[in-house]
């Protein structure tokens, strides 16, 4: 049995986790700005999405730095500890953000930054399905942390042997 077999795992946690953070934080944002009201002329917000072949670095290098220091007797011992940004010997994907320029238009004439049909422009976001999508991205990055504590106590158990 390969050695890196095991550490694997981490790889595979720590790319699910970021996808899912990645996820989070756009569907965070879409949230905050869905009632972002602009004038004639203005920039209006626009939802966001990530693309799910994509995903930051952020939990690979935390990940990296808390591997096992093991004596090392040749440099293939532990495949990948020493590669910076890798993942699975490819690099690491960028995050990739893609912006939906939907916008809707509603009647307000009240309102300071209507036209002068009393229609204001608002981002073409659905609060509801953002909750949702928000609660789908919690769930699936609560399951990698389930794997993550799994991995980390079948390498454990690996080590007594």
């Amino acid at each position: 049995m390969k050695i890196e077999g095991v550490f694997s795992l981490f790889g595979n946690v720590a790319r699910g986790m970021t996808s899912e953070l990645a996820r989070l934080e756009t569907v965070s944002e879409n949230i905050a700005n869905s009632n972002q009201v602009a004038g004639r002329g203005e920039p209006i917000y626009h939802r966001k999405t990530v693309d799910p072949q994509s995903g930051k670095d952020p939990f690979a290098s935390h990940l990296r730095k808390k591997k096992l220091n093991l004596a090392r007797r040749s440099s293939g011992h532990i495949a990948g500890t020493r590669e910076k940004n890798r993942f699975h010997g490819t690099d690491w994907p960028e995050s990739k953000v893609i912006e939906h320029p939907n916008e809707k238009t509603v009647y307000d004439p009240s309102h300071p930054k209507a036209d002068q049909y009393g229609f204001v422009r608002m981002p073409d976001i659905n609060v509801v399905s953002e909750m949702m999508e928000m609660i789908v991205a919690t769930r699936s990055y609560e399951a990698n942390t389930s794997v993550l504590t799994a991995a980390k106590q079948l390498a454990k158990k690996t080590m007594e042997i």
